[in-house]
């Protein structure tokens, strides 16, 4: 049996925030999963579901600089187009590629 004082110090160190860098990252990646899910609306809309998430988290970061800003809005938009259940999955042309996140 796991004591209450033990469950609540390892609940605490969940909660210890991602960097910036590592959330914008994670918003990228969850992208291209939603991408990778073609048809599969409902695994689609989780994870932009997931990416606009962690781009929320980026906005909001006090450390975030101009250019994390910036992809962190790229992503948010293209998650919540995919998060629509509705909508049918449409790939982008090389000129509106997701820009990596660094």
């Amino acid at each position: 049996m796991i004591s209450a004082a033990s469950q609540e110090a390892s609940l605490l160190s969940l909660n210890v925030a991602a960097s910036t860098a590592t959330a914008l990252a994670r918003a990228r990646r969850d992208l291209q999963h939603a991408i990778v899910m073609g048809v599969d609306a409902h695994r689609r809309r989780q994870y932009a579901l997931s990416a606009r998430d962690e781009a929320a988290t980026v906005l909001l970061a006090a450390d975030a600089s101009s250019q994390q800003l910036r992809y962190a809005r790229v992503y948010l938009a293209a998650a919540q187009r995919f998060s629509d259940s509705r909508a049918t999955p449409v790939m982008c042309d090389r000129r509106e590629g997701y820009p990596a996140a660094s």
